[in-house]
């Protein structure tokens, strides 16, 4: 390379300079803003995060299932003496609910009284979301089962039966329905 090869980038260089020192911290900004993107919350926390460790997720905790307690009873029920051939449908009185941590706060107002504020409380996950503090869940209540089986013309089939399934569901007897499976076609 010659020397005059060099001169287009000494001109433009003339041309920039004005610009850059009139728009300095603008530029800075600009350039501290990219870094930060660039570096992709590398230094959060005083360590440096790896793609694994991003991309793993706590595995979701698992609800209630109303089909595979009814089929685990089912095999359950299944195994008593006499009883044969078993089908279970159970009914729910209420579904799984959750209950949240909250904070609450009492102001006093110069009028009327009191008043309460009240906001669910948060947890962060570490990946940029947050999700509620759970209290307790409460599982479902269960309204009444019916049981359909081959022995249930056998009284002791039908009381062992029915106290299985109202210890089960923790529900009583009297809304624990047992009758004769009718024959297969």
């Amino acid at each position: 390379m010659k020397k005059n090869d060099w001169t287009w980038l000494s001109d433009m260089g003339e041309k920039l300079l004005p610009l850059v020192r009139k728009y300095r911290a603008l530029l800075i900004v600009l350039l501290a803003g990219v870094l930060l993107l660039a570096s992709g919350g590398m230094f959060r926390g005083g360590q440096e995060r790896t793609i694994s460790e991003t991309s793993v997720e706590e595995p979701a905790e698992e609800g209630f299932s109303l089909t595979a307690f009814e089929e685990d009873l089912n095999q359950k029920l299944a195994a008593i003496d006499g009883v044969g051939r078993v089908e279970l449908m159970l009914s729910l009185d209420q579904t799984e609910e959750a209950v949240y941590a909250v904070n609450t706060r009492q102001s006093e107002s110069t009028g009327s009284g009191q008043s309460f504020e009240s906001d669910l409380t948060v947890v962060s996950d570490g990946s940029y979301g947050e999700k509620p503090v759970t209290v307790k869940n409460l599982l479902p209540t269960f309204r009444g089962a019916v049981v359909l089986c081959d022995g249930a013309d056998d009284a002791g089939v039908r009381l062992a039966v029915t106290q299985a399934v109202s210890t089960v569901c923790g529900i009583g007897s009297d809304k624990v329905t047992v009758l004769k499976m009718a024959a297969a076609s």
